[in-house]
């Protein structure tokens, strides 16, 4: 039980850095949160099974999205930071607290 708990809490602070918009991301950063988002429903979370069927598409489409970016561009641009966070707490809705705690600076 401590092993999961521990997990859990690992798990909350690399979405707490990722999420936070000092913290520039790189292709290790979307790999995580793609595998995270894979357990989940390879788990049956029960978080995502009370989410309405619009939301799980939404939820899909931006996992797909940010998928398809990792095979299309070796890279990440600078430019895209803003828009690749987004994407990747899209794909975590339900998953993650709405709104995660950032470090303090």
């Amino acid at each position: 039980m401590h092993d999961s708990q521990s997990h859990s809490s690992a798990s909350l602070r690399r979405i707490e850095e990722i999420c936070d918009v000092r913290h520039m991301l790189c292709r290790d950063d979307i790999m995580w949160v793609l595998h995270y988002v894979q357990q989940k429903v390879a788990q049956g979370d029960p978080a995502l099974l009370e989410l309405p069927k619009p939301r799980l598409l939404r939820n899909f489409q931006y996992f797909g999205e940010v998928s398809l970016l990792l095979l299309k561009r070796p890279g990440l641009n600078y430019l895209e930071q803003d828009n690749i966070r987004q994407c990747l707490m899209e794909a975590m809705h339900g998953l993650i607290p709405a709104k995660p705690i950032l470090p303090s600076s």
